[in-house]
C-alpha cells in the first residue's frame, strides 16, 4: 500500500514540476576542512600545480550514465559543450574549480513499486550546468562535487495509477541542485607518471544530498492542509473508504513544502542518500612511457596514453604542459559502473606548467 502511495506522489509531482530545487550552487557550503589559505605552490613527483585562474574547456560530445537499483533505473544521454574549468581557489590541501556549460540530451527513469512500470522520459532544451569540484592537491583525487542544472526540460509520465495518456510531452523549466560528497577521494591518475604500472581506485562511499522546493509544492502543501482535516467528514458523508486518500495527503504533508531530497529516498523510495563505490583492481595502465602525439580542438600534443583494461577498453591522454588530461574516449563501465560511454577533448586550456 505504501508503495502504491508512493507511486501516486511521485506521478503527482512529476505532473507539475521535475525536480525545482530550491538551493543556488553559490550558497551551498564546501563541506572540506581548509588549513588557512596559502599562496605557496608545491610539485610533487608529476602531479601538476594549479594556479588561481588556470582554465580548461572541454567538449562531451559522447556522454552516457546509465544507473540501477532496486526498483529503479536512470539513463541519460547527454552532450555538453564548452565546459569550462576553471581554478577558483587554492589552500595547503585542495583546489576548488568552478565548472559551467550548456547541456542538452534525453534521460530516462523507471521505478516499478510492483503495480507496473512508471516511465518518466525527456529531454533537455536550452540547459546549462555549473557548480564546483573539490580535488585533492596530492593526487588530484576527487573529494566533493555540486553541480546545478536549469533550464527547459521536457516531460513525459507513463503510470499505472492516474489515467494522464492525455497529456503531451511538456516543457518545464527547473533547476535541479546536487551536492555528492566522496568518503575517499577518487584519484584517476596514479602520478608520478615516471615509470610503467598498473593502479586502481580505492572504494569509497558517498552521500547524495539537497533540497527540492517550487511554487506548485508550495501551493499543493497549501491545499493539501486545507483538504486534509475535511477528508474524515467526506469519509462519513459518502461512506467510502478513503483511507488510502488520508495515507497520500498525510505523506504531503510530512514532505513538504521543501523536498529534503536524503529522507525522501530514504524513508519514502527505499534507497537510501548513501552510496557505495567497490574497489576498482589495479586495470588503469601506462605500460608505455614514450608519448604518443594526439590531435584534438586545442591542438597537436605529446601525451601519456593510460589505458584502461578490461571488458571494455578506454583510453586517457595526459599531458604535463596543460597539466591535465587532454582527451578521455572509451567505455568506463569498469572502474565508473554507471558511465557507459564517453568522449571527451580539450578545445582550450590557459596553464603555466612553471611553479
Amino acid at each position: 500500500m505504501k508503495k502504491k502511495i508512493i507511486g501516486i506522489l511521485v506521478c503527482l509531482m512529476l505532473t507539475t514540476t521535475f525536480l525545482t530545487a530550491a538551493q543556488n550552487t553559490e550558497n551551498l557550503s564546501v563541506k572540506y576542512e581548509s588549513e588557512e589559505k596559502n599562496s605557496i605552490l608545491f610539485n610533487e613527483g608529476d602531479v601538476p600545480v594549479w594556479k588561481v585562474g588556470d582554465k580548461w574547456t572541454y567538449n562531451i560530445d559522447v556522454f552516457s550514465i546509465d544507473f540501477s537499483q532496486s526498483n529503479m533505473s536512470i539513463n541519460i544521454d547527454a552532450k555538453i559543450e564548452d565546459l569550462s574549468l576553471e581554478v577558483a581557489e587554492v589552500t595547503t590541501d585542495f583546489y576548488k574549480l568552478n565548472f559551467t556549460s550548456d547541456i542538452s540530451g534525453s534521460y530516462e527513469i523507471k521505478i516499478d513499486f510492483g503495480d507496473g512500470p512508471i516511465n518518466i522520459t525527456g529531454e533537455l532544451e536550452k540547459t546549462t550546468i555549473k557548480g564546483f569540484i573539490i580535488y585533492n592537491k596530492t593526487d588530484l583525487g576527487i573529494k566533493q562535487i555540486n553541480v546545478e542544472i536549469s533550464g527547459k526540460l521536457t516531460v513525459k509520465i507513463e503510470q499505472p495509477y492516474i489515467k494522464l495518456s492525455f497529456l503531451p510531452k511538456f516543457p518545464i523549466r527547473a533547476t535541479i541542485t546536487l551536492e555528492i560528497i566522496l568518503e575517499n577521494p577518487i584519484p584517476l591518475i596514479d602520478f608520478p607518471l615516471n615509470e610503467t604500472k598498473c593502479w586502481g581506485l580505492p572504494s569509497t562511499n558517498f552521500t547524495v544530498d539537497g533540497t527540492i522546493e517550487s511554487p506548485w509544492l508550495r501551493l499543493f502543501d497549501k491545499l493539501n492542509r486545507l483538504f486534509n482535516p475535511l477528508i474524515p467528514i467526506l469519509e462519513n458523508i459518502t461512506k467510502k473508504d478513503l483511507s488510502e486518500l488520508k495515507d497520500i495527503s498525510d505523506i504531503l504533508k510530512d514532505i513538504l513544502p521543501i523536498i529534503d531530497i536524503c529522507d525522501l529516498l530514504t524513508n519514502y523510495l527505499g534507497i537510501g542518500c548513501d552510496f557505495g563505490i567497490p574497489e576498482i583492481p589495479p586495470i588503469i595502465c601506462l605500460t608505455n612511457l614514450s608519448k604518443e602525439l594526439v590531435t584534438i580542438p586545442a591542438g597537436t600534443f605529446e601525451a601519456y596514453n593510460i589505458s584502461i583494461i578490461g571488458t571494455n577498453l578506454a583510453n586517457i591522454y595526459y599531458n604535463d604542459t596543460v597539466g591535465n588530461i587532454i582527451k578521455i574516449a572509451g567505455n568506463l563501465q569498469d572502474i565508473f559502473p554507471s558511465v557507459s560511454n564517453i568522449n571527451v577533448e580539450l578545445v582550450s586550456y590557459e596553464h603555466d606548467p612553471d611553479p
